[in-house]
């Protein structure tokens, strides 16, 4: 889990998301080039707009709050699992589900305004240098963790009360490095792998989801949403695979169902693209409050549907994150953003950390084995993102670059103009 996912940590560090552009262009007028050659989109951004949008994104307290509260529902679910926490009336395996929910959310608003900025760019394509970024910021940091997992036969099959290890397969281990778990109907190990397929799939419709965005008003987002929940509704029970199995795949029907079941968690980030910049109405200290409502709520009504009733959340959080004024704490501003900037490393690394404190390191008391265990999560989280993570988005961000500097000099072959504008700085910048 994008979904990361997410940038305060891009999918996680919303910093990361920076495409080196030059001082004030305006690109639709200075190249004059015809709305077909401008991708088809109903919008004239100029890079200085570009930045500015990007700049107040970057520096949202309230994402990084959002995205925080995301991973540390999840990490706190599993530590409560490990222990085998149960509650009557109290499903805690909710929270775990509700943080990658939220992620979800989050990444699809990010990543709407990275696919604004390079839509802004004369006849850069889309779909290729967005896709190369993404994979560039999600495989590399988890290929380490599942060969780390195989290699060195760590237990990472969470249950409650306990790990068990997974015996990988050769078929088991390449859809965990490929991350298409879902699609093979492979285990995910570590287990908490199972959500990176959704966002990965996603990934190749956002870009279409971004065209389709920038031609409607934000009042048909939020209809498209409510359609696309009717629609899954209306599949289901007309072919009657509603409630879905568990199990394999039996139809064409139940698989559209099984792989779409999460879209309507991304949804709502492009309802939040669209009302980004409305006026705020609510003073910040109600924005945590909210979030803590609505989990409260998801709890409440999750029942035996918990994926459908977060949908619900979901959309309440995508119309809510644009709706409170931004957090100005200076302590909780700082707290946030470092949560946010390493969250895809926390997420992807608590399982083993759970597992060294609680496990390894059993016979120490709970004070010492709590101590390991942040000490291991943040250590590790940190030291993989500036070994791993942030240098191989470099890396894809300059294989884009290149990608789409090629398109640009061919548009202007075909298109000369006077005077070109310095759109590409030096610098690569980071996505």
């Amino acid at each position: 889990m994008r979904t990361s996912s997410l940038n305060s940590g891009e999918a996680m560090d919303l910093s990361l998301f920076q495409i080196g552009m030059s001082r004030s262009v305006k690109v639709a007028h200075d190249l004059a080039l015809p709305r077909d050659e401008r991708l088809g989109l109903n919008i004239s951004l100029t890079a200085e707009d570009s930045k500015s949008r990007k700049d107040a994104i970057a520096s949202s307290a309230n994402l990084d709050l959002l995205r925080s509260f995301a991973v540390t529902l999840v990490v706190g679910f599993h530590l409560a699992k490990f222990f085998n926490f149960r509650f009557a009336g109290l499903r805690i395996t909710d929270f775990g589900l509700l943080g990658v929910m939220l992620f979800f959310v989050h990444t699809t608003l990010v990543l709407m305004f990275s696919l604004e900025r390079q839509s802004a760019r004369p006849g850069a394509p889309l779909f290729l240098p967005f896709i190369v970024r993404r994979c560039f910021r999600i495989y590399p940091l988890a290929l380490a963790v599942v060969l780390f997992v195989f290699l060195f036969h760590i237990p990472s099959d969470l249950q409650f009360g306990k790990f068990n290890l997974l015996h990988q397969s050769a078929s088991n281990l390449l859809a965990n490095l490929l991350l298409v778990q879902n699609v093979t109907q492979q285990k995910a190990n570590p287990g908490i792998l199972w959500s990176l397929p959704l966002e990965l799939q996603m990934y190749l419709a956002l870009p279409a989801l971004f065209l389709f965005a920038t031609r409607v008003r934000w009042w048909g987002m939020v209809a498209f949403w409510w359609f696309a929940v009717a629609a899954w509704y209306a599949i289901g029970f007309s072919t009657g695979m509603l409630p879905l199995s568990e199990g394999l795949i039996r139809s064409p029907a139940e698989a559209f169902l099984k792989f779409t079941r999460f879209a309507p968690c991304f949804l709502p980030g492009l309802v939040a693209y669209k009302l980004w910049h409305k006026p705020r109405a609510f003073p910040a200290f109600c924005w945590p409050v909210f979030l803590a409502g609505c989990c409260a709520l998801f709890v409440w009504v999750s029942g035996s549907r918990p994926i459908e009733a977060g949908w619900f959340i979901c959309f309440a959080i995508g119309l809510g994150v644009c709706f409170f004024r931004e957090i100005r704490s200076p302590a909780i501003t700082r707290l946030t953003k470092q949560i946010a900037r390493y969250s895809y490393g926390i997420y992807l690394l608590h399982y083993f950390a759970i597992w060294v404190a609680f496990v390894v390191f059993r016979r120490l008391n709970v004070v010492m084995s709590a101590a390991i265990f942040l000490a291991v999560l943040v250590s590790l989280s940190v030291l993989l993102y500036h070994a791993i993570e942030a240098p191989l988005i470099g890396v894809g961000v300059k294989v884009s670059e290149k990608s789409m500097r090629r398109r640009f000099v061919s548009g202007l072959n075909r298109h000369p103009i006077k005077s070109t504008p310095q759109i590409f700085s030096d610098e690569t910048g980071s996505l």
